[in-house]
């Protein structure tokens, strides 16, 4: 038996909590992967507005979701004027617009850690390493803030953040700044319409159009946080690779070995491996790039372009991808927004075959184009069991989802909307039985239908 306090059995909190906007959704997922990528335990995001840092996004592995929503709620207000950059190591960051390493917090003076020490004493928690880096335009050298890792945990010891990691997060937060720069850009947009709006008949078929922008933004914001996962997963084992040829290199340098033949190789692999990092960017700037002018484009590549940007976190969940794709077919129409909807649909094959626990050898994801008379059509099918008869009529609905965890509900209801309403389309969905490879599976198939003039 133990007793409760009346006082303590009813916990009331501000829905203004718990509201996200499309920014938010951005930052927490990136911060989310970050602390994946670096194997740490808790991190933050300050965002620069005015002559302040503001704190975007907290998070900690060892804190229950009612203890961080609470610690959230006090530090909403946290900021840091950027004129004391040698009190804080946040605002020294984005003011050197350097990448600062803190071995161990209690054994440094150079900074205040405001608020650090009073959390660690609150929740028995202790605060050993951070790294810290400023979100940097890479065009403009604009300071947008400040992304900080903390604590970095290998088999529930603490060490210390190495080289690679600090390459990692600057990559990333290069990444964090250009998205960043360009949410805070359609938000400023978004506001201005509506400012502008004016009290006419037509004002409610606007209004509609204002909300389906906002949630294909948030839809797109959401992918564009995985997507960050993915690029930082497919940059380390070609950045692995030119960190050791050029360790050979210095080491023959130094012991005045000097072989030509070794060393051409050498710079082979290093153009290769650096022309792969150059595609994943493309990749990844050509996803995010807003373009509402129809183009032809090639569906087969589009789909392998697709599958360029999900690749490492299809490899990590050991999923194989089995492709039957007609080479030859191209449409006139949204590219990018096509290229989303193919994205959502793998993405969510992903989910359902690690959520349901499906063998790792045995996960399988397929896509097929085939081409009837003037239409083509598009399939994505798992093996993943299938949905509920009883609501698969629902997964298109907005804010249905069948994910236990992060679900939002989004990704599907904006996949309808691009193909119905911005290319003309249809897509359904059903439960399927087939065989591969002599073994029977079921799963679900979504099928895109769509006009080849």
């Amino acid at each position: 038996m133990y007793n409760v306090d009346k006082e303590d059995i009813k916990h009331i909190y501000d829905a203004s909590l718990f509201e996200i906007n499309d920014l938010d959704i951005l930052l927490h997922e990136t911060l989310n992967q970050t602390r994946s990528i670096l194997d740490a335990q808790a991190g933050s995001i300050f965002i620069k507005e005015n002559d302040e840092l503001t704190l975007h996004v907290f998070q900690n592995d060892t804190l229950s979701y009612e203890e961080i929503y609470k610690e959230f709620n006090s530090f909403k207000e946290f900021t840091l004027p950027i004129n004391k950059p040698e009190s804080y190591l946040a605002v020294e960051s984005l003011i050197s617009q350097k990448i600062i390493v803190i071995d161990d917090v209690y054994k440094t003076n150079d900074y205040e850690f405001l608020g650090v020490k009073e959390f660690d004493k609150k929740f028995n928690y202790t605060t050993r390493s951070i790294i810290t880096a400023p979100l940097i335009h890479p065009l403009t050298k604009e300071g947008l803030g400040v992304l900080q890792v903390i604590n970095k945990v290998d088999n529930e010891d603490y060490v210390l953040f190495d080289e690679k990691d600090k390459y990692l997060l600057a990559m990333v937060s290069s990444f964090v700044a250009l998205s960043v720069s360009k949410a805070k850009q359609d938000m400023e947009k978004l506001q201005d319409v509506n400012k502008n709006l004016e009290k006419r008949v037509k004002e409610e078929v606007q209004k509609n159009e204002k909300n389906s922008a906002i949630i294909y933004n948030q839809s797109k914001m959401a992918s564009m946080g995985e997507m960050i996962g993915n690029i930082a997963h497919q940059w380390r084992q070609p950045l692995s690779t030119i960190s050791m040829i050029a360790g050979c290199v210095e080491s023959d340098m130094d012991m005045k070995e000097i072989n030509k033949k070794r060393t051409a190789s050498n710079a082979s692999q290093i153009i290769k491996n650096t022309l792969h990092l150059s595609k994943t960017i493309d990749d990844f700037r050509n996803f995010y790039q807003v373009n509402k002018k129809n183009d032809a484009f090639n569906v087969s590549n589009s789909i392998k372009s697709c599958l360029n940007i999900v690749n490492a976190i299809v490899a990590d969940n050991k999923i194989t991808m089995i492709l039957d794709l007609n080479e030859e077919l191209e449409i006139t129409s949204l590219k990018n927004e096509f290229t989303q909807c193919i994205i959502n649909l793998i993405t969510n094959a992903k989910d359902a075959l690690v959520e349901n626990n499906i063998n790792h050898k045995k996960r399988f994801i397929f896509i097929s184009i085939v081409k009837e008379e003037n239409q083509i059509f598009i399939k994505v099918k798992d093996n993943a069991g299938g949905i509920n008869n009883n609501i698969i009529d629902k997964i298109f609905n907005q804010h249905f989802t069948t994910k236990k965890e992060n679900g939002s509900g989004i990704g599907l209801f904006v996949s309808k909307q691009i193909i119905e309403q911005h290319m003309n389309g249809e897509i359904y969905v059903e439960n399927t039985n087939y065989s591969y490879q002599d073994e029977d599976y079921m799963g679900v198939e979504f099928t895109i239908k769509l006009p080849l003039s």
